[in-house]
């Protein structure tokens, strides 16, 4: 009889066998778009030639992320802030070996390359526009049964749209976990995007992806209560005891957004009540009103 660990590694060789017969040489063609590393994987821009259109396509060595960031996609199709896979596949690489690799829609361009270099600062509009987009994709993520676990300013994209709207694209599943039962960290999950609670090494919850959307406007209002590493977690602490310190009165919401959500841990997530406060929060806003940009060339400048 096999152990399970046989067992195990049968399967695996089983699952790699079968995404290799899904692989079609020639078919997506790497292009100069872009090439950028992360800890779980390579992402590039590349040439779909049946569709003769851009895709994105990730190149992963676990096969375990591969898995799970294939499973959001199957859940998430047709979303309207979610990529669409458009295949997969395993290939054999001549220096990296078996890579599992998901082919998807491009999605434009992250916050982080918007904000990169420049100390330009959102307008209090587009900021509870990106919010209350930004809510909305997180809550749709979880009603399907998972945490993102790792929401920054490279996994959050804009999308300008066919008709000229920008929309909030949540992108990166390959850590995503359960949300049932909370998931109990394997290792220190610490980051500047990291809620206090997760410095403190307690379980991921849905509160913690929701606090994480909010540290992304700390980045577009160029403010930074957390500093470098090695004061984050202490740093976090001061903030949560009073971040209202951090905040004009017209940004002041963001705070008050803050503070709910660190409330709702006790009783219980409403995105409904972060819905209706980011209704209000800023004077004559709707936050469903279009994102305000300019464009120079092709790229886009948010106002």
């Amino acid at each position: 009889m096999a152990h399970i660990n046989d067992q195990e590694t049968i399967n695996a060789q089983e699952e790699q066998n079968r995404l290799l017969t899904r692989y079609e040489p020639g078919r997506f063609v790497e292009t100069a778009g872009f090439r950028e590393a992360g800890a779980f994987g390579l992402t590039v821009s590349a040439h779909d030639s049946h569709t003769k259109s851009g895709v994105v396509i990730k190149y992963q060595k676990s096969l375990f992320a591969f898995k799970r960031e294939f499973e959001v996609f199957r859940r998430m199709r047709g979303d309207l802030h979610f990529p669409n896979l458009i295949e997969y596949y395993g290939k054999v690489d001549p220096t990296h070996g078996m890579l599992y690799c998901l082919a998807m829609t491009n999605e434009g361009v992250s916050i982080h390359n918007l904000t990169r270099g420049t100390a330009t600062r959102w307008s209090n509009g587009n900021c509870v526009r990106l919010m209350h987009q930004l809510v909305k994709a997180v809550e749709a993520l979880h009603n399907v049964g998972y945490c993102h676990r790792d929401i920054h300013p490279g996994n959050v994209l804009l999308k300008r749209e066919s008709g000229g709207l920008l929309t909030v694209k949540l992108i990166d599943f390959g850590v995503a976990e359960n949300l049932y039962p909370p998931p109990h960290p394997a290792y220190d999950w610490s980051s500047w995007q990291a809620s206090l609670q997760i410095c403190q090494g307690m379980p991921y919850t849905c509160f913690d992806d929701l606090t994480s959307a909010v540290f992304i406007l700390f980045k577009v209002i160029n403010i930074d209560p957390f500093g470098a590493r090695r004061h984050w977690k202490e740093n976090k602490e001061l903030f949560d005891q009073n971040p209202l310190s951090w905040f004009e009165e017209d940004t002041m919401w963001i705070a008050e957004i803050y503070g709910e959500i660190q409330k709702q841990r006790s009783h219980g997530v409403d995105y409904s009540g972060l819905f209706r406060m980011l209704g209000i929060s800023v004077p004559g806003i709707p936050p469903l009103s279009p994102m305000e940009y300019e464009m120079t060339g092709n790229q886009i400048s948010i106002l």
